[in-house]
């Protein structure tokens, strides 16, 4: 994550207390993002599988069934880790994306016959494609893990609402992880740009990245880890220091550090 302050620094907004998930929302996907961020893509092989619903059940009934599809997928393959995401379909139905890592070849019949000894439908749907390259994964994940939930209390895809309050009901977690400790996630680092002329360097860099003309204010934005890795290294070569280096350089006199013009600036990989 790269945070950079503008001109007009403005108090941070903290806001813990989370209510009952009945939809996906915005702030949910937003932490969807920051997790997913974390992951290196490159030279990487993954799978993408899709398992629908035939019928449409009740938010309980395709969690368990999706818990039992879990259990067998851990316990055929051990090494397995990935993200999920549940989505409704427009005719109402509950289907599932999982972006896996590290899973061997699975037939597509093994999986449809996996996937139906889970549901107990005479035939529900699985689909499997194998993904090669970080752009193929990013693509994925734009297109199908991140998608924004356009979906309305009028849309079918709410069949479930509770038909004499009015109200969604509780619908737990829309996402989620598999074997975190075996994901391909990035490693934290945090550095402090000393340089006058690389951080304007690196501002300017990222207000022309995310596009946005208002440097009066502050803008936050991620990178997945491996170009993030590739930017910090990048920048604290040309005038920066690691934490380690920086915490060092604090048992200088306060007129060396006033010479060396130390200046936070935010970088969590």
């Amino acid at each position: 994550m790269l945070k950079v302050m503008g001109q007009e620094a403005r108090p941070p907004q903290h806001n813990h207390k989370r209510g009952i998930i009945r939809i996906f929302s915005a702030a949910a996907r937003r932490r969807m993002l920051r997790f997913m961020a974390r992951l290196k893509t490159r030279k990487i092989r993954a799978t993408f599988i899709t398992l629908t619903f035939t019928e449409i059940v009740t938010n309980e009934r395709a969690k368990m069934v999706f818990k039992r599809f879990l259990m067998r997928l851990r316990r055929r393959f051990v090494e397995v880790s990935g993200v999920w995401r549940m989505e409704f379909q427009e005719r109402g139905a509950i289907h599932f994306h999982l972006l896996l890592f590290r899973l061997p070849f699975w037939k597509q019949m093994e999986l449809q016959l996996c996937w139906e000894a889970c549901t107990e439908e005479t035939r529900s749907i699985a689909h499997i494609t194998l993904v090669h390259g970080a752009r193929r994964i990013a693509s994925y994940i734009s297109k199908y893990i991140a998608k924004k939930d356009e979906t309305s209390l009028e849309d079918v895809s709410y069949q479930h609402v509770d038909r004499e309050s009015g109200e969604i009901p509780a619908l737990g977690r829309f996402w989620g992880w598999i074997n975190k400790n075996a994901l391909p996630l990035g490693e934290l680092h945090e550095g402090v740009l000393t340089d006058d002329y690389t951080i304007k360097s690196v501002s300017a860099w990222a207000w022309k990245l995310t596009g946005v003309e208002n440097t009066y204010h502050n803008i936050s934005f991620h990178l997945f880890a491996d170009n993030a890795t590739w930017f910090w290294n990048m920048f604290i070569e040309r005038g920066g220091l690691d934490m380690d280096e920086w915490r060092q350089s604090q048992y200088l006199t306060v007129s060396e550090q006033r010479q060396a013009k130390y200046v936070d600036l935010e970088w969590h990989i």
